[in-house]
């Protein structure tokens, strides 16, 4: 079994790995992901720049760690949603509803996001954080077909409308004066369920 200063020093390395990803998270989205260096994260962090590389090799490194922990966490929140839902419609809008709300309130680091997913080296790893969302949602509608709420249909390529939609509209919200995140989630969900030709409740 692990002793007991193990545990501990793992437990310190996760807690000051957390840190370093808040910190980063606030600086990535105040001076976006080329303005950033090494240095400004470990000011942020209160670590000395050495101690940072101790846990990081690189901003790239940071940089994957932070949107991975926001995917991850914006998973949880959007499952546990999902599943307080009965039928094909209250999911579709419990999904819509939680990514929208979810990507307002990190408006900085969906900035920079969107920025580097513009740019070929980044792209391939963006669509692949967002095709782990598109199966999950996929796997929605071949549930909902099965109960007869929503009719045969390419379901892979729907659910890369849906996250390109959500997409536009968080861009739109960031760089303009855009709807408020509820109008833009009704105006998304009845779009979204008309389209799709799914039956509501």
């Amino acid at each position: 079994m692990p002793r007991v200063a193990d545990r501990k020093q793992k437990i310190v390395a996760e807690f000051r790995r957390s840190e370093i990803l808040a910190a980063a998270t606030k600086v990535f989205g105040n001076k976006g992901f080329e303005a950033t260096r090494m240095e400004d994260i470990a000011k942020a962090a209160r670590l000395a720049k050495g101690t940072l590389y101790l846990y990081f090799n690189s901003k790239d490194a940071i940089y994957q760690a932070t949107v991975r922990q926001a995917l991850v966490e914006l998973a949880a929140l959007t499952e546990e949603q999902v599943r307080k839902e009965s039928t094909i419609a209250g999911k579709i809008a419990a999904f819509l509803r939680v990514r929208v709300a979810f990507w307002d309130e990190q408006q900085s680091l969906y900035g920079v996001i969107l920025s580097l997913s513009r740019e070929g080296q980044h792209r391939k790893r963006s669509i692949a954080w967002q095709r782990e969302t598109v199966l999950y949602l996929q796997s929605i509608f071949t549930e909902g077909a099965k109960s007869g709420e929503i009719p045969e249909q390419d379901f892979l390529g729907a659910a890369w409308a849906i996250m390109d939609t959500i997409r536009g509209s968080s861009e739109r919200r960031i760089y303009t004066e855009g709807r408020s995140t509820e109008d833009d989630t009704k105006f998304l969900t009845e779009f979204l369920l008309r389209a799709l030709q799914i039956k509501l409740p």
